[in-house]
Parts: structure tokens; sequence; C-alpha cells
């Protein structure tokens, strides 16, 4: 069992070395970690082309940014597990679809983030990772544990960024660099202190599919939502202090929206506009909206995963280490600001 105080991790280093010494750190437990994911992640047997997985995985490592291979062999080397597994684990998320819901309000002048992550294999989840890399901007990442990558996280410039899934509607260019949603996000986190910064990013490289992403900076306390198809995005500003998002960009036909999504988008809308800030008591209620039964998925296997409020301006981050459903059964810990 993995108590609390085992799910922070703290590492430095370049990183091959950082991969090395996660690796040994996790030992066999990693190699059991992925072989239940990849298990339990599938809706059903027939959802995961195990062929077109074994195929694809090691092409798709080998076609990342150079930071991000030599962490990940440096993984597979300290942990004993052949990196054939290791890029099958990372490749997997490719194969199956999440949900997830966000939003961003301000309150006494400071924005507040509030992020549900929805999949499956709950108990996988509910660790955090700090990472200071050389010459690269340290970040706190929120995941899996052995995560290089993230899709929830904060940097030391007090940039916080979250990703929702959104369906396709383009693919990448041939002749220009194209990688997941979430590696993007991790680069993001690692070479990018403003909202502006991330947009450039962007600008320079394709998605493998459709990304939501919501990007605060505590520093200037703007918000701002960035809804990416494979080669273009559009930048969403704040309605009435306040930025909504599930799995749906807000140009999507009425049709085309899934059930689920627009049900936890309308619900989100209908809390944080009833919410009287004068009375509130953050993070607590932040929370609760998170919880609410119309919002945190509660279906079976699939469920809120992990789930974070936070207010970079302020360095101030709560977030579930382990327990679920997460928002409203999870482990809610303050996560310390790392850096003075």
């Amino acid at each position: 069992m993995v108590e609390i105080r085992d799910r922070i991790l703290h590492l430095k280093g370049n990183p091959r070395e950082i991969g090395i010494v996660r690796g040994r750190l996790l030992g066999k437990r990693l190699e059991e970690n992925i072989n239940h994911y990849i298990l339990d992640l599938p809706e059903h047997p027939q959802a995961l082309d195990r062929v077109r997985l074994k195929s694809e995985a090691l092409p798709t490592l080998r076609r990342l940014p150079s930071r991000f291979r030599e962490e990940l062999e440096g993984l597979a080397e300290g942990a004993g597990v052949p990196l054939q597994r290791i890029a099958e684990w990372i490749t997997v998320e490719e194969c199956v679809h999440d949900g997830c819901s966000g939003f961003t309000t301000v309150v006494n002048k400071h924005a507040w983030v509030g992020r549900n992550n929805d999949s499956r294999v709950p108990d996988a989840w509910g660790y955090v990772t700090i990472r200071d890399i050389n010459s690269r901007i340290p970040t706190v990442g929120f995941g899996m544990e052995g995560d290089v990558f993230t899709v929830t996280g904060i940097n030391k410039e007090q940039l916080w960024i979250h990703a929702n899934a959104l369906p396709n509607s383009d693919t990448p260019r041939t002749n220009r660099a194209h990688f997941p949603g979430y590696v993007i996000l991790t680069e993001a986190l690692e070479t990018c202190a403003t909202i502006r910064d991330v947009e450039t990013l962007l600008g320079s490289v394709d998605r493998d599919e459709g990304v939501m992403l919501f990007v605060t900076d505590g520093k200037t306390n703007e918000s701002a939502i960035l809804e990416c198809s494979c080669r273009e995005y559009i930048r969403r500003e704040p309605v009435g202090d306040r930025l909504i998002g599930t799995n749906h960009s807000l140009s999507t036909e009425l049709a085309d929206i899934s059930d689920s999504s627009a049900l936890r988008f309308y619900r989100l809308t209908e809390l944080l506009s009833r919410t009287s800030w004068e009375e509130i008591s953050t993070p607590r209620d932040l929370m609760t909206i998170l919880a609410d039964d119309k919002v945190e998925q509660r279906n079976g296997k699939y469920v809120t995963v992990e789930a974070a409020v936070a207010c970079p301006a302020q360095k101030s981050i709560w977030y579930t280490l382990g327990g679920y459903p997460a928002a409203s059964c999870g482990n809610w810990t303050r996560i310390e600001w790392p850096w003075i």
C-alpha cells in the first residue's frame, strides 16, 4: 500500500538521471502498474487494438523530443522494464477517450481553477511529481505514479495548465512536427512563462488530437481556454470573470455534443452563476462544485480519477492524493509550494 506521504516525489537533474532514479525507486512496481493500467483502461476488450498498440508504440516514443525520450529511456533502465512496454504505456492513451470538466473564476481579484479528470483505472491516479530539470522551468505535475507526462500541472512561473479532450476536427500536417496533447502540455509547463508563450508553442507544432487547454497565469491573474484542433487553435476569453469547459468547443453544433459533456457544462454554468462569492469559503466551496453529482463522474469503473483546486497567484494548490470518485471521496491535500 502506498501512503499519502509516498505520493509526492521531488526529482532534480537531467532527464535521463531523473528517469533512472524514478525507475529505481519504483522497481518491479512500475511494470505491475503498467500491466494493470493497460489491462483495465479499455471500456471493453474490443476498444483497444493491441496489435496496433504494439506496432505503433516504439515509433511514437522515438519521434518525441529528446528531453522526453531520455527520461523514458532512463525510467525503463532504472526499473528494468522493457522500453517497448514503457512505450505502450504512454501510447495507450491515444486508443481511448476520456472526459474532463474544468473552470476558472475570480474570487477577491485572484483567478481560481477547478479541475476534474475523468477516466478509468482510478487507483492508478493521485500522485505528484516535482521536477527540476536542468535548463528548464521547474514544474509540479499531477497524475499517475511514474508519469513522465501530465495533463494537469503548474510551474515555478505560476503558470497553471490542464487539458480536456476534444473531438478531432482535422489531422496533423505530415510536413510538420506533431505530438499528443499531453506531450505539448508538459513541454509548455517546462518552457513557457505566460499564456502568450503557450500560444507561440501551439503555433509551432501540431497536435495528434483535439485538446482544450485551460491556462492561468498567477503573475497577472489572466486566464484563457485554448481550444485546439490538430492544426489550429482558438483563444476563448473569460465571460464575466469565468471560463467553463468540458469536452466540446463552443463552436460545436448542438447535435454533435455528447449528452455527458453538455450536462456537465450546463451544470457548472448553473453552479458558478448562483454562487455568492461574498460568502465563499475558498477552496472548499470550489471542491463542492467539482463534487456535484451532475459534474463528477461515478459510472462504475469510469469515474473522476483526480481533482484539483488552485489559486496560482497565491501559490495555493489542493489535490486529491488517491481516493475516488476523487472530488467527493478523494484525499484532498494542500500541496506545499516547493520553491522559495
